[in-house]
């Protein structure tokens, strides 16, 4: 009895270890263009729910999908809307997991048998280079499940006679909804819907459980994913929050569907296929759950547009800081957390350059956000810029070989450099934007005017084309602006020296005015530079100003 216990439990702890060396194996074998798919074909719900199924099936993982969306939503790649069609058809393709188990567990009986599976997998990781290794990573992770299968298959064959239909609740209405309350608390335990399904198919193998309660616990099972996106969305951005109720409020609709459906689906197998559930009865379980999943699916995507409105206004916009979009969650999938972070920093310069812009005019920051909301954004910003540079370097320490190779889980380090190059120029904006003296000083210098009023027309030109992206001509206007200050620079100090000398203006004076000049040429420099990292520019024709500058 100990052994089958502990076969049964073995088996559950191998298929969990499984799903997840599997689906790390397809993510790296994939790379970014699955995501890449998401932002590509998604125009609308119905393509939308097209694509996360496809790409659920692929990477094997819902919560991959759900929170690579939820970083494109928050960037602004996708609208809401559009998303809700991915997050609903992330349910359908995780429905393929049961049919994997199914066929390769249940109807092929491989078991054990899937032992050169995971050598042979294992093999490829150890000795393959970049995709090859990734893809022997899925397929060792593949082995692992069916493995997992044949102990839980094992372990409950233990239990015949012991444990029967008769141990769990009646085929009623009130046994189904304790089976779906069981059903809830296995996902939430495991943290795994697959997990869960794979153990139903594996008692109802056996005949530990009949097709009625089986089918139960998979709609429970279905109900219980949900439990930890809600939870997961607890503190989160707004995005995060509103896919995370959406997720709980369409799996609850689903469940009470499949629990209408379960009884005619019974009748119908009855009458045309009626051997099924006697012969081959996982296959019609993994029918039932992917067909309860298609029909839930065409049911909601015609109101898509209306829950997505509905789930806006449960959810309003409250956070109006400028670091909103950066969620945690979003550091699990690198792609997405660098969408947010550009989309970030992005917001961050058009609001420098709009306070740059009144500040030259009226003297005045603008109302919202708040000075003291920007240095908590700024400081976000850099603490989740710092999280994504500790994941990258972690990733590039871990793995069986020691030659960094590129894999999904990883940055571009460009990237990473070009994120901590704008924001430390962002910073040293906002500092500078807060020196009032020089400012006033040069609002009210006649022989600067010139030079702030174009900073102040550069500043408006660039905020208006961040959103298309700063094309060539105004990004070499920028470059030229800021090489003729610093051209001038010592013509003016010169200039303003001398009349000190003369007399003409105090030496007090003569120090403002410098520093005031300063201010703009090193204002029109951080704009430069960060035009240049955001627009993706290369600075190389342009390296002799930053070699020049000063420091600040």
């Amino acid at each position: 009895m100990t052994q089958h216990i502990l076969e049964i439990i073995g088996g559950l702890g191998m298929f969990l270890l499984a799903m997840l060396v599997m689906t790390e194996g397809l993510r790296g074998l994939a790379g970014d263009s699955l995501h890449d798919w998401l932002t590509l074909f998604t125009r609308s719900p119905s393509t939308g729910a097209l694509t996360g199924t496809v790409v659920t099936g692929l990477l094997q993982s819902s919560s991959a999908t759900i929170v690579a969306t939820i970083g494109f939503v928050a960037a602004g790649l996708l609208t809401f809307p559009q998303a809700l069609g991915v997050v609903l058809g992330a349910n359908v393709g995780t429905t393929l997991t049961g049919w994997l188990v199914a066929i390769f567990g249940f109807k092929l009986k491989l078991g054990m048998a899937a032992m050169p599976l995971v050598l042979g997998g294992m093999l490829l990781r150890i000795f393959g280079r970049n995709r090859l290794a990734e893809a022997g990573k899925a397929v060792a992770g593949f082995g692992l499940i069916l493995i997992g299968i044949g102990l839980m298959q094992s372990g409950m064959a233990g239990f015949e006679g012991i444990v029967t239909p008769a141990s769990f609740p009646p085929d009623t209405l009130t046994g189904r909804l304790l089976l779906v309350g069981i059903g809830i608390v296995i996902t939430l335990v495991t943290q795994s819907s697959s997990a869960g399904v794979a153990m139903a198919m594996t008692a109802l193998s056996v005949g530990a459980i009949n097709f009625p309660q089986a089918a139960a616990l998979v709609i429970g099972m279905d109900v219980g994913t949900t439990a930890t996106a809600v939870i997961a969305s607890i503190g989160s951005s707004e995005a995060a929050r509103r896919t995370g109720f959406s997720h709980t409020i369409y799996n609850l609709f689903t469940a009470v569907a499949a629990l209408l459906m379960l009884s005619p689906y019974l009748w119908l197998l009855g009458m045309f296929m009626p051997s099924l559930i006697g012969d081959s009865p996982v296959f019609a379980l993994a029918g039932f759950h992917t067909l309860f999943n298609i029909v839930a699916l065409i049911i909601a995507l015609p109101l898509a547009g209306l829950f997505a409105r509905l789930m806006e206004k449960i959810v309003p916009e409250r956070d109006t800081g400028l670091a909103r979009r950066l969620d945690k969650r979003l550091l699990a999938e690198p792609r997405a957390a660098y969408v947010a972070l550009e989309a970030t920093l992005q917001e961050e310069f058009s609001y420098m350059l709009h306070s740059l812009e009144m500040r030259l005019k009226d003297g005045v920051f603008p109302a919202n956000p708040r000075p003291f909301q920007i240095r908590q954004d700024l400081q976000d910003t850099r603490d989740f810029l710092d999280e994504m540079n500790r994941g990258e370097s972690a990733a590039g320490r871990s793995g069986y070989r020691q030659d960094k190779r590129k894999s999904e889980k990883r940055h571009d380090p460009q990237s990473i450099t070009t994120a901590i190059h704008a924001l430390d120029h962002l910073r040293r904006m906002w500092q500078r934007l807060q020196q009032d003296k020089r400012i006033y000083t040069l609002r009210n210098q006649v022989s600067f005017a010139a030079d702030a009023g174009e900073l102040r027309s550069l500043c408006n030109q660039l905020r208006k084309a961040l959103p298309q992206g700063i094309d060539p001509d105004l990004y070499a206007d920028c470059t030229s602006f800021t090489r003729r200050l610093w051209d001038d620079s010592e013509n003016i100090r010169d200039r303003t020296i001398a009349m000190a000398v003369k007399q003409e203006i105090s030496v007090s004076q003569s120090g403002q005015w410098l520093a005031a000049y300063l201010w703009v040429e090193r204002m029109a420099h951080h704009v430069w530079r960060i035009s240049a990292h955001l627009g993706g520019y290369d600075l190389e024709e342009s390296a002799e100003i930053e070699d020049q500058a000063l420091g600040g």
